[in-house]
């Protein structure tokens, strides 16, 4: 996170003419965060629905902080999962590129946002990567220590 925070800043701040940078007060941040986490996850729900397939998100408390997870009643086709798992990636970097773009002088607040996202993301994209190996006709199930690929066999 701190790489994609020092890459993100320093392409943005060098494209991007700001004149004044805003304060980022704490409660701003932390709300931001938050809302941030529970946009990923509703992101990864929102192409399941469409779909017209169920799926829940779940919210636990560790302490202060939501412990959210997605729990689908069947398995998913492989190219919809591929497809819930990167629409955050994709929705929420082009609005941080438009966001940084259309307010400059938030740029550092949208910047750490952004690598803070990252963070929660490369292990979408990784998981993503293994997917796009599985084959095209298999189905995903997930499961408390990630997901399994389930390959229909013939009899």
């Amino acid at each position: 996170m701190l790489f994609s925070f020092l890459f993100y800043y320093l392409v943005v701040s060098s494209l991007i003419p700001t004149t004044e940078l805003t304060n980022i007060h704490l409660l701003l941040l932390i709300t931001s965060i938050i809302i941030l986490l529970f946009s990923h996850k509703a992101l990864h729900l929102l192409p399941i629905w469409l779909c017209g397939k169920k799926a829940t998100l779940k919210v636990q408390w560790f302490y202060f902080i939501p412990l959210l997870s997605i729990k689908t009643a069947k398995p998913l086709p492989r190219n919809l999962y591929l497809i819930a798992l990167l629409t955050p990636v994709i929705v929420m970097t082009v609005f941080g590129a438009l966001a940084s773009a259309t307010y400059p002088m938030y740029i550092a607040l949208i910047s750490i946002l952004s690598s803070i996202h990252f963070g929660i993301a490369f292990f979408d994209i990784i998981n993503a990567s293994y997917l796009i190996k599985a084959p095209k006709k298999s189905f995903i199930e997930d499961h408390e220590e990630g997901f399994h690929i389930l390959i229909k066999q013939a009899v």
